[in-house]
């Protein structure tokens, strides 16, 4: 496996042969599988190991939240970018919650697919420009529990915490806050050691899911 390797999984063929001619065209990517359905994707993944999978989130007989699912627990090298045309935030929580690396509009998906992947390649959470405002999420049932890890934190890491909730990447967190990107990543290095968090999607699967304690 190469780290431009490429899935391309939709239930429409027309829309994969314009994404896969995208990218192509490119050349800094190689589509290397197709797959019409989920079961599918799931079974091109085991076989070909791609670096990178672009899939569709209402596909038949799995979905792609399935293949997010299943790929966490048996294909975690696989960076998993969701296709859709729903633009809520809800649905990027639910895709972020199971792994997901990217949000892909599929309204955008011509203009976005290689800022896309290049983003996810670079360990980036890719969202398309046309996704909503976040929505503030309700608290944990654990929620004292939460704070008094939340409460460890320094003021500089709350704040890039509270940016990371909102899906913004470490140049965006670097611009807003005028510090360095270098600076952002070790602030997200000592945030996850702090609260005990493992995995490239770790924190930002917990900076969204306790957004409104932030």
């Amino acid at each position: 496996m190469t780290d431009a390797t490429v899935l391309i999984a939709d239930d429409h063929p027309l829309f994969r042969r314009g994404l896969r001619s995208a990218i192509d065209e490119s050349r800094r990517y190689r589509v290397v599988a197709e797959a019409g359905d989920g079961e599918s994707a799931i079974r091109q993944i085991e076989l070909g190991a791609p670096a990178l999978a672009l899939v569709d989130l209402a596909m038949p007989v799995k979905d792609g939240l399935a293949v997010l699912a299943w790929a966490a627990a048996h294909a975690p090298k696989t960076r998993i970018v969701i296709m859709t045309l729903y633009k809520e935030r809800d649905y990027v929580d639910r895709a972020v919650a199971l792994g997901a690396a990217g949000y892909l509009v599929k309204d955008d998906a011509q203009d976005e697919v290689l800022r896309c992947l290049d983003a996810v390649r670079e360990d980036e959470f890719y969202l398309s420009p046309s996704v909503g405002a976040p929505n503030p999420l309700p608290p944990a049932p654990d929620e004292a529990v939460v704070r008094a890890a939340l409460a460890r934190l320094t003021p500089a890491q709350r704040g890039v915490l509270r940016l990371l909730a909102d899906y913004r990447t470490s140049k965006e967190i670097a611009r807003l806050l005028t510090i360095s990107p270098k600076t952002v990543e070790n602030h997200r290095t000592n945030i996850a050691g702090t609260l005990g968090l493992r995995g490239s999607n770790a924190l930002l699967q917990y900076a969204v899911r306790h957004r409104g304690l932030l």
